[in-house]
């Protein structure tokens, strides 16, 4: 229940159409209530059939049916009812006292009017009851639909904004079309969970005291009998909607993998394609499909149990209550009347349709619960890279970046770097080189503060970078990787992301600066060319320009290239290389590079090896080592040697 208030208190901003929305509610089952007390008289006092002598002597009260009378009647009798309520509701015995006001009255009524008059009456007094009934109803759901449609967008609001606040590790750990799940299927079930079943709960359960209230009013016995019998069926509802929690949950993790799927295979369609994989693929989705089908009938079939069960139920206690019922209407020595024992049964009758709802909200309700509990499993889950409550701002790189004693790992691996030592003044250029897997990469996404140190520290004019605003860190920083991200958008959008505030000239200029507005303006649609999800509409180069010209735009003190250059082809690689040269000018930068021809002008090269720096200095003292850095030189112009001499032959 906890989770289910949490999410009914998104609903105390705008708690004055909850107030509204009940208010309508009451109205609605007051009403419902109310209506059926027309069946009484109808039935006993009128529905009977009248001698000829009676006949005529109601034909000959001309005045009792005309119609000035019947609307003044008509407005009596709500006036005593009303006055009725009003006079006796601070009495102890308040019921009691109503009731008897009210038999009075009636009794009064029915004696002053011919049964004509008093049948066109009830039908006036009957439309007024079931017009005010129907708005009220119809006035309540649209506000609570309008709440509940409200709710979900705050939700999905939130989802969206915690998964933003993840750390990158979160990422690493958690499937994206799991999260995509979360954020569009469980949330509709928490939708359908939340304010329209918990409308539909008050709404039945208001209804159910008005009628229980009629029925009480009749025969306290016959209600008492009738409760009796509803509570094992309401504990046998517990058992199917507790069952439907558990099913639900299983459900909604089988969808999230088919997304999950479904999301792998089409972001990654060329491997698929290349490698001849669309059989296997398919047989992991149909396997999967499969499960999730499985569950769900299993779901269905638990959930389909509840309403045949409650029906079924009734069918026994209206069945069991008619006979009864019939029989003290016929004993002689009871006061239980035919239009008594009607009304009873139109209210038993009433109930049930209410009490089928609520048995199928509560397997509602409940799968509701078991979506919220992984959407605000996502929500809650721990933050671990935030600001501090006292973090202070930082606007420029001043004095330098010091690595100290620098230790780290992931949660789920050993150690990825181990006692990281080194100071970067600014404007120097770092180059990063070393085997695959040595922890180059992370070293800069400490840096970024996607990570935080397992021990040691990064400082940036003395202070450690954990001590600044995240936002202020990063932008200081402007990053251009091998697998460049774009989005689904214009070129210049792409460009100005970062800064959105950008004007067009600086965004042509950016371009320009990036070797890119050449090939932007051969494009059918230019800066406004819309280049597809990830970019695909562009050549590698194409894209890798736009990163830097997206770099260049953002004007950043602290730049970070990670083999930005190793999938380019020669020419790509040499326009995209005077980017960043260009870029580099009078800014602190740290390099990533597999191709070390790019890298020789830089102030110091920092060779990685297993977690650990086993080198570093230029690159012409570099070679004179004849270490790490020398066979990987060679290594590769070795390589590049061989394949010229291959080419020339």
């Amino acid at each position: 229940m906890k989770l289910f208030f949490r999410i009914l208190g998104y609903l105390k901003r705008v708690w004055p159409n909850v107030v509204l929305g009940i208010i309508l509610l009451v109205i609605y089952a007051a009403f419902s209530g109310i209506s059926l007390g027309i069946v009484y008289p109808v039935v006993d006092k009128i529905f009977v059939k009248q001698s000829v002598e009676e006949w005529k002597i109601a034909e000959q009260k001309i005045a009792s049916g005309t119609q000035n009378n019947i609307f003044d009647e008509t407005k009596k009798l709500l006036k005593n009812s009303t006055n009725s309520v009003k006079n006796n509701w601070n009495e102890k015995n308040r019921i009691q006292k109503i009731k008897s006001d009210l038999a009075l009255f009636l009794k009064e009524f029915f004696n002053q009017n011919s049964k004509k008059a008093i049948l066109k009456i009830l039908l006036i007094f009957g439309f007024f009851l079931f017009f005010i009934k129907g708005l009220s109803g119809y006035l309540q759901k649209i506000i609570f639909r309008q709440m509940e449609e409200k709710m979900i967008m705050w939700i999905r609001n939130d989802f969206y904004r915690a998964v933003l606040r993840k750390p990158l590790e979160f990422f690493h750990n958690h499937k994206v079309g799991a999260l995509i799940s979360r954020a569009t299927n469980d949330v509709k079930m928490i939708k359908v969970m939340t304010l329209t079943s918990a409308t539909i709960l008050v709404r039945n359960f208001l209804l159910i005291s008005a009628y229980t209230l009629v029925m009480v009013s009749v025969s306290l016995k016959l209600s008492l009998i009738t409760l009796l019998v509803i509570i094992p069926i309401s504990l046998v509802i517990s058992i199917i909607a507790r069952k439907m929690k558990k099913t639900s949950h299983q459900v909604q993790e089988r969808f999230a993998n088919i997304t999950s799927i479904l999301q792998e295979a089409i972001l990654n369609i060329r491997i698929v394609l290349a490698f001849a994989m669309k059989n296997y693929e398919k047989a992991k989705f149909h396997k999967e499909n499969r499960k999730y089908y499985k569950k769900s009938v299993e779901m269905l079939r638990t959930g389909a149990i509840a309403k045949p069960f409650t029906e079924f139920m009734s069918v026994i206690i209206t069945l069991g209550l008619v006979g009864y019922g019939g029989y003290l209407v016929l004993n002689p020595y009871n006061p239980m009347t035919a239009g008594k024992f009607f009304l009873f049964l139109a209210g038993l009758l009433s109930t049930m349709h209410p009490i089928k709802e609520l048995a199928g909200i509560y397997t509602n309700i409940n799968k509701g619960l078991a979506a919220a509990e992984r959407v605000f499993g996502v929500i809650d889950e721990p933050v671990s890279i935030k600001d501090k409550k006292d973090a202070k701002s930082i606007e420029k790189l001043t004095t330098n970046i010091v690595f100290d004693h620098l230790d780290f790992k992931y949660q789920t691996s050993d150690i990825v770097l181990k006692e990281i030592n080194f100071t970067v003044n600014q404007g120097d250029a770092i180059a990063f080189v070393g085997p695959s897997g040595g922890g180059k990469s992370t070293l800069m996404d400490l840096l970024i503060r996607f990570y935080d140190p397992t021990d040691g520290k990064i400082t940036i004019d003395g202070i450690d970078i954990r001590d600044y605003k995240i936002d202020d860190l990063r932008n200081l920083m402007g990053v251009v990787t091998q697998d460049v991200v774009l989005f689904d958008d214009t070129i210049s959008r792409n460009i100005a992301y970062g800064c959105l505030d950008a004007k067009m000239e600086n965004i042509v200029e950016a371009a320009k600066a990036a070797n890119a507005h050449t090939f932007i303006n051969e494009l059918e649609n230019g800066y406004n060319t819309v280049i597809g999800e990830r970019g695909v509409k562009l050549s590698g180069g194409q894209r890798q320009r736009l990163a830097i010209a997206r770099a260049i735009l953002k004007n950043p003190q602290i730049l970070i290239f990670d083999e930005a250059t190793s999938s380019l082809d020669s020419e790509s690689e040499l326009l995209v290389q005077e980017a960043i040269n260009r870029l580099m000018k009078n800014r602190t930068t740290f390099v990533i590079a597999h191709r070390l021809s790019t890298i020789r002008n830089c102030e110091r090269i920092i060779v990685i090896e297993k977690g650990k720096i086993v080198e570093q200095g230029t690159h012409e003292k570099l070679l004179e080592n004849d270490g790490l850095y020398k066979r990987l030189h060679d290594i590769q112009f070795k390589d590049m040697t061989e394949t010229e001499n291959g080419v020339q032959s």
